[in-house]
């Protein structure tokens, strides 16, 4: 019985992996020939990026889409970091009424 249960989760297993390619260990040829036949917005397209808190470099491969979703939600997260108000000196004027 015990055995039984390994191999149908180990199945299971296999089933959910074998859903989508690893990309991320495509070489650019191999991804280049699953590349071919897509429209441009589903092309899977990979990068080698460095996270800001750690020296090891990771390939991180997404479709254009992803891409383009990831960058519009990092812009509007560094708009919503940016747009705190705008603390001003206030003006000094001199009697002839230049400011510094």
């Amino acid at each position: 019985m015990k055995t039984l249960l390994i191999v149908c989760f180990a199945l299971l297993l296999a089933a959910c992996n074998s859903g989508r390619p690893a990309f991320g260990s495509m070489s650019a040829v191999e991804l280049a020939e699953y590349n071919r036949g897509l429209p441009p917005e589903q092309q899977v397209f990979c990068v080698t990026e460095t996270s800001s808190s750690s020296f090891i470099r990771r390939r991180v491969c997404q479709s254009f889409e992803d891409w383009v979703t990831h960058s519009e939600q990092a812009a509007m997260t560094l708009d919503v970091l940016n747009s705190r108000p705008a603390y001003t000196q206030p003006s000094i004027q001199d009697g002839r009424g230049n400011n510094y």
